[in-house]
């Protein structure tokens, strides 16, 4: 059987996605709180990002999810968390992927 999705579905898809990534980023914000020594990696991975977009949802052979980071340090390296928040969307959708698109590294210096 072939769905076929409209403009309007994908919109609100985009919106739906964006509204559980954001509440994933800030639960997994609170969860680092309580991690240790072990997970300064994580930790330091996780506070580098101060917002994460949906840059655009492609429905064709699943659904692909392309993320803009926006980071406010020098960082490149955010795939733990992509395939974090990837799983934890993929409970609410499944067959999804998230892709990072892009990185802004936003300098807080003024």
């Amino acid at each position: 059987m072939k769905y076929i999705i409209t403009e309007n579905q994908v919109e609100k898809l985009h919106s739906i996605i964006q509204n559980l990534i954001d509440l994933e980023l800030i639960g997994l914000k609170e969860e680092s709180e309580e991690w240790g020594l072990g997970e300064m990696d994580d930790i330091d991975e996780i506070n580098s990002i101060d917002k994460i977009e949906v840059d655009r949802v492609v429905p064709h052979l699943g659904t692909k999810v392309y993320i803009n980071i926006h980071s406010n340090s020098d960082r490149d390296d955010f795939q733990n968390i992509r395939a974090e928040i990837q799983y934890r969307v993929d409970q609410w959708f499944p067959n999804i992927k998230l892709f990072i698109n892009d990185i802004t590294h936003i300098n807080n210096e003024r």
